[in-house]
């Protein structure tokens, strides 16, 4: 019932931070890898366009679940956001790291079936309903002009900017590959992220295999995973290169860089 991480971000210096559920790991343009921020258990990352990189931190014990919601600054300085907290992030539904350029955030309401956008100071701005979907919801991603997009069982879905709607882009995303096969439903598609053309990338952590979807819904096997490896998110950098979060059965974590001419570089 686990999972792995799912984001990839890049800051505006080409430093790439990612998590592997103990700490968040930056990897600087050279290759040198050090600790961003030690000691968290974080699935997801958000990156300010003032570089200012956010991420929760979550506890269990039993079903009593804690979080907290940090920030990194750019020169190191680590905060809290949000203060620990009882609950789990998803049960309490009022904060979200997928974000526009007007810092509204979008937050997967997993027991309502529904998206909620809210301003920077947590109003309430729409609300759209996703419940003629089947399947179980998974991760949503927005991008700067308000669009955002979301997995819901084996299918990508898309909100447009200021739609009261929800639309179909693709489905049939999910495969049933070995040794993946064995994942719970909840995880069979993991992180989403835009490339440069309006195209969409999703981790199929099921099927080991990164799906691109056009914007006419056009699926294509991109790259996949080899071994007990599987991709839980990604990013497209700005030099072609493409960038994959990939997790293991024996709960590893690495990235795999694959540049334009196909070259690869693992860290």
């Amino acid at each position: 019932m686990a999972h792995p991480p799912v984001s990839l971000v890049m800051d505006s210096r080409g430093n790439i931070f990612y998590s592997d559920l103990k700490n968040v790991w930056m990897i600087q343009p050279d290759g040198s890898k050090t600790i961003a921020v030690a000691n968290v258990h974080t699935h997801e990352l958000w990156l300010s366009a003032e570089d200012v990189l956010f991420g929760e931190d979550v506890t269990n014990s039993g079903d009593n679940y804690r979080h907290r919601v940090w920030k990194r600054h750019p020169d190191g300085r680590i905060e809290d956001e949000i203060p620990w907290r009882s609950g789990h992030p998803t049960e309490l539904a009022d904060y979200a790291f997928a974000r526009d350029a007007e810092l509204h955030s979008y937050i997967l309401r997993h027991a309502d079936k529904k998206i909620d956008v809210r301003d920077e100071q947590g109003k309430l701005l729409r609300s759209i309903g996703y419940g003629q979907f089947e399947g179980f919801p998974h991760w949503l991603m927005a991008l700067p002009d308000g669009t955002a997009y979301f997995t819901v069982g084996d299918a990508l879905l898309k909100i447009a900017p200021n739609a009261k709607a929800v639309s179909k882009v693709a489905d049939g995303l999910v495969e049933r590959s070995l040794p993946f096969a064995f994942v719970h439903d909840r995880h069979a598609l993991m992180g989403l992220w835009p490339g440069k053309a309006g195209e969409v990338y999703v981790a199929v952590y099921r099927g080991q295999v990164v799906k691109k979807i056009t914007a006419d819904g056009q699926v294509s096997a991109v790259v996949r995973s080899k071994g007990m490896w599987s991709p839980a998110g990604g990013l497209l950098a700005d030099d072609g290169a493409l960038w994959i979060l990939e997790f293991s059965s024996s709960n590893k974590t690495r990235l795999r860089r694959i540049a334009k001419d196909g070259r690869e570089t693992i860290f």
